[in-house]
């Protein structure tokens, strides 16, 4: 137990508390809002169990996954324009487990992130098609994987076909867990931009809730209510009214695109590389240039980008292919638009430790009247308002081709 990583280092996991065979761990909130792990040193019997599988503290890097230039890349919709719009990108982790369930159907078990009643974010599984819809759009927040690990284990050991999503992080956790390859395991991993404060969002809800008068009690993190291109966040009420902001509008949601607000491992995150964690990694294709194959209109409703990085990637990407429209794109082109292929999030430290400082200490509306401080161009176009914005996007789009 001594000697798992520090509060800079930790990716709060919970494999180390899966595994102690004593239960001395457990998981506590720390004053920032991030889920950390607290042991019963009397109660510890020194197994070291939790150091062995710590995906921290051992490589547990896939050989099989392919290089940059073997990695195969994907733009993609889903051909449904309802479930393309439903979904944070294209679609295209729902015509995956749609095509996946019409291929192996109750042999099929399929692992993802849903945001519980409380917003807390469980790991949670599917065994139908119809369950699928509590992993769609992005969650925000760090997810709990530790109760799914010894289910997935259990399941695969039964020679279950097993499909985890997640994020690298937690696609090396499990892996760590398992210890050993199993041919009926596919993963998929998010490109992750970092793990957010639940203080902060906890704040940001609260404030919400004084401010209308009413209970948050539905948020979608990805809304396309202007367009896919401008991150927009839509919030239910209990009096049942629906609002939406800008991340201009959300400190939140600003200091997370703004990376402020992250937990400390984020910052200089080991799986923010190529080769990859996951067999596909899935994304939306922002920048994606000049296509045949997608409209205006489609663009707006939102493009994945998808990458195979390895044989079995592959694979999933042929099962899901005729529900989608698709085309092949270059590394360089995705790596452009989603520099957290290969890097971690910049760490502006100091802005960091102000921030989360003020979070502790002061009220959100404090908070909001110093981070982060709105570029003239994040400023013009809370002014331009919903319709205008929209307008602009369309010009836009139309003047690149």
């Amino acid at each position: 137990m001594k000697g798992l990583p520090d509060l800079d280092n930790c990716i709060g996991c919970g494999v180390c508390i899966e595994v102690c065979p004593v239960k001395c761990l457990s998981f506590y909130k720390d004053k920032d809002g991030f889920a950390q792990i607290i042991g019963d040193v009397d109660k510890c019997i020194q197994c070291n169990k939790c150091e062995r599988l710590c995906p921290i503290l051992t490589n547990s890097s896939d050989r099989k996954h392919f290089e940059q230039s073997d990695i195969i890349v994907y733009a993609c919709k889903h051909k449904d324009p309802k479930l393309q719009k439903r979904s944070s990108s294209g679609g295209f982790f729902v015509a995956l487990c749609s095509s996946l369930f019409s291929v192996y159907g109750d042999n099929l078990t399929v692992y993802g992130a849903a945001m519980q009643a409380d917003f807390s974010v469980q790991h949670i599984a599917a065994t139908s098609f119809s369950d699928i819809s509590q992993f769609v759009g992005s969650k925000y927040l760090q997810s709990d994987i530790s109760s799914v690990l010894l289910p997935i284990k259990e399941n695969l050991n039964k020679g279950r076909i097993v499909l985890f999503s997640g994020t690298p992080c937690q696609i090396a956790a499990l892996k760590s867990y398992l210890g050993k390859e199993y041919t009926a395991l596919y993963t998929c991993e998010v490109i992750c931009h970092g793990v957010p404060s639940y203080l902060h969002f906890e704040k940001q809800n609260n404030y919400f809730a004084q401010k209308y008068d009413a209970k948050v009690v539905d948020i979608q993190f990805r809304s396309k209510f202007i367009c896919w291109t401008i991150p927009t966040t839509k919030y239910t009420f209990s009096d049942g009214k629906v609002r939406y902001f800008r991340m201009e509008e959300n400190s939140f949601m600003n200091s997370f695109y703004e990376g402020l607000n992250l937990r400390c491992s984020c910052y200089n995150c080991r799986y923010s590389s190529i080769p990859r964690q996951a067999d596909i990694t899935m994304g939306d294709f922002w920048g994606i240039g000049k296509s045949s194959n997608f409209s205006l209109f489609a663009k707006e409703r939102g493009i994945s980008l998808v990458l195979c990085n390895s044989e079995k990637g592959k694979t999933l990407f042929q099962k899901a292919q005729l529900l989608l429209d698709y085309e092949l794109r270059t590394i360089e082109e995705a790596i452009k638009g989603n520099v957290h292929l290969i890097r971690p999030v910049e760490n502006k430290l100091l802005y960091r430790k102000q921030l989360l400082s003020d979070l502790y200490s002061f009220s959100i509306e404090e908070v909001m009247r110093n981070f982060p401080i709105r570029s003239a161009k994040k400023s013009l176009g809370l002014l331009m308002g919903h319709r205008c914005l929209k307008l602009y996007y369309y010009i836009k789009e139309i003047l690149r081709k």
